[in-house]
């Protein structure tokens, strides 16, 4: 039997959610899969909220992992870099939605719906557009994914598919992208 960590639960709990849907998965199915029992789980998360919490945010950083660091060599201005870095966090989230379902429910669940959660990947989101395009003024980067708040965040993802996706963005990018360079 391999040895019960962090890791293996998350793995674990993340197939089952794919498999099954979150609101079929509990800790208890989660330490039965692993061959243990659910009260040994606690010894590494203090209960369900914070194992859905945690796995939302793994998956949500494997998703957007091109965003942290963003690799900036490639492009030849500051509009470029941020076209493209908005491009990939809306493609990402688009992708997964569409690849993984059930684990965008579990993300817009547990952390699209936490404000404390939220923030914190807000900021993420800002702190990496930040390093990326130079643009100082964390105001302006909060205005910049407000714009694109369509593409990304999870209370739209429904009308992703009933749209051309990326028509729909390049029209959102030729409203702002003169904004850019100031």
């Amino acid at each position: 039997m391999k040895t019960l960590s962090k890791e293996r639960i998350l793995e674990t709990a993340h197939r089952m959610v794919v498999e099954h849907g979150m609101e079929k998965v509990n800790l208890s199915k989660v330490g039965t899969e692993l061959g243990t029992t659910h009260a040994a789980i606690y010894k590494y998360f203090s209960g369900k909220e914070e194992l859905w919490t945690e796995l939302s945010l793994s998956w949500l950083d494997h998703e957007l992992a091109r965003l942290f660091p963003f690799d900036t060599d490639k492009y030849s201005s500051k509009k470029d870099i941020v076209h493209e870095w908005l491009w990939i966090l809306s493609q990402s989230k688009y992708e997964a939605y569409v690849r993984e379902p059930e684990m965008f429910k579990l993300y817009t669940t547990y952390i699209d719906r936490n404000p404390a959660v939220l923030t914190r990947h807000i900021g993420d989101l800002v702190d990496s557009l930040k390093a990326a395009s130079g643009i100082e003024d964390v105001g302006r980067l909060y205005a910049i994914l407000m714009a694109f708040s369509y593409f990304s965040a999870p209370a739209y993802a429904d009308n992703w598919l009933r749209m051309d996706f990326k028509a729909e963005f390049e029209a959102v990018w030729k409203l702002i992208e003169v904004g850019i360079v100031g």
